[in-house]
């Protein structure tokens, strides 16, 4: 008889940072129905993972559902998979922090299911060649990744039936292809379509191995996953199926089958990702160049044929995609540089947390577009920062001023440091502000998100929502998603100097499709740090502006001071012109506080008590605030005169599992002057920014 081994794996995961009712929605959908089901079908192996987070919510949270998996590993239906404890992509954190990840996990696992885990879950099976020395040394034997691996390494699917060993400078590593194909059926096709496709794959020398190891959550906690699942029992009917044809069919742990059978041969894989994430990892451009030519093969019938020569992304390219994913990895990378020997472990604890991979990376799953994913990263590094400080300065108020390449583009951008804040300064990008880090509170204002193109914007008219009749994944959330379709030509960050045409209007602002009459936005700046010791840098620019044809010169000078309760930007504009010139500018500030239509999130002014964050408008007042009373933070904007203040919030349109949503990225606030500037002549203005926490 023609027999044939299935392994099965699960991986469950919970971002660090993620809303407390997902956790518990996903519980009670599809963590804990799911191993109660498998409990009850003895003869089913599985191997199983839990990212360090949420394992550590579910041992608080159900010492029963604990006890229950701890049955089962001890009597050999469940294996235990280690990985990194929040979750990291392994390959681009600090190689220390690779092994403190694995330890942390592998210590919890040991601890709640008494066992020390031989194999290791890769995040988003992010594989780069140089990882089997740290895993092996790790203490890591397996590793499961993507069939997609091999098949850019150019093996064939008749091949990808049993293990490989790779290695890296001497040190071992086993790996795992997972079926792309069991993926998909599983649990999405009828259980007996599984059935069918291991029978046309068994051997008579019963040696063949195919492995399954995909998201818990699709059991359960994807749309329409949990009446398919449990209540209309394919689980249950797929796990009975799988014990009706053991004479034929043997599930198996990862580490039994290494245990009796050989490895079909050594193997060096390149970078890869699945392919759907080497995808998203392109630029949108390359993108849809991509896409257009998967579904020109696939219309030929020559995708299955072609699509191992088909090299897309590599999963490093969204730190290049998407600026604000590299400023967090970046960031995290300084503020472990700080970290020194004799420094309490609670701090690199928090560096940990920081390398979760949800918030880096944007595809149909990823949460980059999530400001809340974002938050907990920079919760994290300015906590981390914060205790470092405390342990540097004892307690007392500092002030420091570093030059350091942090964003790794090649120019030095400017960090102003103190007991209260942290502000970051690109003099190469429009001497913009790309950090605002409030202590007290652990906040970064600048958690901004800019309005990009995306490929899958393309597919939004042919969306509909639920109450329509629309089923599966393209869905909106809901009508009108289209008039949020906005691109920003530069970058939502703060101090963003724009001079404005005739004809701009606040719908066109808002939109990024107003008249920008100068050219500092996103160009170089010099800058001079002309207080080191308190703080104060200059940044200087000659640039121009354009008045109908003519393009006049204009001098831009600003000078940015940290101060107790905030900090100052004093501008001198100065027309080297002889013109005299009609002047709107405006100086822009974009500043997330996480929730656009909370009572207690409001914009607020000498005009008006309350708007939320989510509203638009214009007002002409002395200053302006907005408020926090949930973070416990107030921001005020105070120019010194009355100024017209434009306003209006900043949102995304995404798409994930659920379908197209707009999400609230941040508010944009701008004081407004109007003036002529003669000849040679200046106009300053004086803004302070105050920050309070409440």
């Amino acid at each position: 008889m023609k027999r044939i081994h299935l392994l099965l794996g699960v991986h469950n995961h919970q971002p660090v940072g993620n809303f407390e009712f997902v956790f518990k929605e996903a519980f009670q959908k599809a963590y804990d129905p799911f191993i109660r089901t498998l409990y009850k079908f003895p003869g089913v192996k599985m191997n199983l993972h839990f990212s360090g987070a949420l394992l550590e919510w579910i041992a608080d949270c159900s010492d029963s559902y604990i006890e229950l998996i701890r049955k089962m590993v001890l009597k050999g239906q469940v294996e235990i998979f280690t990985g990194g404890f929040y979750e990291p992509i392994l390959a681009v954190i600090p190689e220390a922090d690779q092994r403190k990840q694995i330890e942390k996990l592998s210590a919890l696992t040991d601890k709640l299911f008494g066992v020390r885990p031989k194999g290791l879950w890769l995040a988003e099976r992010v594989w780069e060649p140089h990882l089997p020395t740290v895993l092996a040394q790790s203490g890591v034997e397996y590793v499961a990744v993507d069939d997609t691996h091999f098949k850019n390494a150019g093996f064939y699917e008749d091949e990808l039936n049993g293990y490989y060993i790779t290695e890296d400078q001497g040190n071992l590593l086993k790996v795992f292809p997972i079926n792309k194909t069991l993926r998909y059926l599983i649990p999405f096709d009828e259980p007996e379509a599984t059935i069918r496709f291991l029978q046309e794959r068994a051997s008579e020398n019963g040696d063949n191995m195919y492995l399954m190891f995909d998201d818990g959550e699709k059991f359960g906690v994807w749309p329409e996953t949990y009446e398919k699942t449990y209540q209309e029992k394919w689980l249950e009917t797929f796990f009975r199926l799988l014990e009706e044809n053991k004479d034929w069919l043997t599930t198996m742990t990862c580490r039994e089958f290494i245990q009796s059978k050989k490895p079909k041969g050594r193997t060096y894989l390149p970078t890869a990702s699945y392919s759907e994430m080497m995808t998203w990892a392109l630029p949108s451009r390359a993108r849809n160049h991509f896409e257009r030519i998967e579904n020109d093969l696939k219309a030929q019938g020559n995708l299955d044929r072609y699509a191992m020569f088909l090299k897309s992304g590599f999963w490093r390219t969204f730190l290049s995609k998407y600026t604000e994913a590299n400023l967090m990895h970046k960031k995290m990378l300084h503020v472990r540089s700080r970290i020194t020997d004799e420094m309490p472990e609670e701090i690199t604890d928090h560096i940990l947390k920081a390398q979760a991979n949800d918030a880096y990376w944007h595809g149909v799953f990823g949460g980059l577009y999530l400001p809340n994913l974002r938050s907990s990263v920079y919760g994290n590094l300015i906590e981390a920062d914060k205790k470092i400080d405390e342990h540097l300065h004892k307690g007392q108020d500092f002030i420091e001023v570093t030059e350091k390449d942090i964003d790794m583009d090649g120019y030095q951008e400017i960090l102003i440091n103190t007991k209260k804040f942290t502000l970051g300064l690109s003099p190469n990008c429009g001497g913009r502000i790309f950090e605002i880090s409030v202590k007290d509170r652990n906040i970064n204002l600048c958690n901004n998100l800019t309005r990009r193109y995306e490929s899958y914007h393309e597919t939004m008219a042919n969306a509909q929502t639920a109450d329509e009749g629309g089923k599966g994944t393209l869905l909106v959330k809901e009508k009108g998603l289209d008039k949020y379709l906005n691109y920003d030509w530069y970058e939502k960050y703060s101090c963003l100097d724009h001079f404005f045409g005739d004809w701009n209007d606040l719908t066109k602002y808002a939109k990024s499709r107003h008249p920008e009459q100068g050219d500092f936005i996103n160009q170089k700046f010099d800058y001079e740090i002309t207080g080191p010791e308190t703080g104060e840098v200059k940044l200087i620019k000659k640039g121009h502006i354009w008045v109908g044809s003519l393009w006049l010169p204009i001098r831009l000078e600003k000078t940015i001071q940290v101060e107790d309760d905030g900090f100052s930007i004093h501008h001198v504009i100065t027309n080297e012109s002889d013109q005299t010139i009609p002047i709107m500018y405006g100086c822009e500030y974009n500043i997330n506080l996480l929730s656009p239509n909370t009572a207690d999130r409001y914009f607020y002014c000498p005009e008006f008590e309350k708007k939320t964050l989510g509203e638009a408008g214009k007002v002409k007042a002395t200053f302006f605030g907005a408020r926090s009373e949930y973070e416990g933070v107030d921001i005020t904007f105070q120019p010194g005169k009355e100024v017209d203040f434009w306003f209006f919030p900043v949102y995304t349109v995404s798409f994930s599992e659920g379908g197209f949503e707009k999400v609230y990225q941040c508010s944009s606030i701008t004081p407004m002057h109007h003036f002529q500037l003669e000849p040679l002549a200046d106009y300053r203005t004086n803004l302070k920014i105050k920050i309070q926490t409440l």
